[in-house]
């Protein structure tokens, strides 16, 4: 192979890469968070203040779309006081990570989660409920482990049989 395709080669397989390794990079950040996502809502679920608190960070706070704010530590003293939840074939939940940016050890997070369940009504026929929640959270990498520091919540929808009865935000 004569010179100059060998560096035209390498150099294609090079830039090939640089171009590969942010969306593989971001991919990675991205199931990093929603593993993490996911591990709280099963500790929280469980009632678990323990498990929960190795995920938020002592300061972290929740701002819901009226602008009010809660403690963290409010929120784990309220969850102790309320029964563990069985698991329930009938409920999903499922956090997506739309975006994750990570600079130094913070993270900004643009996530949305989504849950749904079939339930009874009022009229005594059985419903297909969906919630779509967005938040945009801060993570602090402290150690080995990134702790959620902040969620402002940006959206909400909730669906009954398909149709949209409550939507606010984004």
């Amino acid at each position: 192979m004569p010179r100059f395709a060998t560096l035209a080669l390498a150099a294609t397989l090079a830039s090939s890469a640089s171009i590969a390794a942010p969306a593989l990079a971001q991919a990675d950040t991205a199931a990093e968070f929603e593993a993490r996502y996911a591990a709280l809502r099963t500790a929280m679920e469980a009632r678990d203040a323990a498990a929960t608190g190795a995920i938020l960070a002592p300061e972290y706070t929740m701002t819901d779309l009226r602008g009010e704010t809660r403690k963290g530590a409010d929120m784990l003293a309220r969850m102790q006081k309320m029964a563990a939840r069985a698991p329930d074939a009938a409920r999903k939940i499922e956090t997506k990570v739309l975006s994750a940016t990570v600079v130094g050890d913070r993270a900004t997070v643009e996530q949305q989660l989504v849950g749904g369940a079939r339930r009874t009504g009022d009229d005594g026929k059985e419903h297909t409920m969906e919630m779509v929640m967005a938040s945009t959270d801060t993570w602090a990498r402290r150690g080995e482990a990134w702790l959620l520091v902040s969620s402002v919540q940006t959206g909400m929808t909730v669906k009954r049989d398909g149709e949209v009865f409550f939507h606010e935000g984004k």
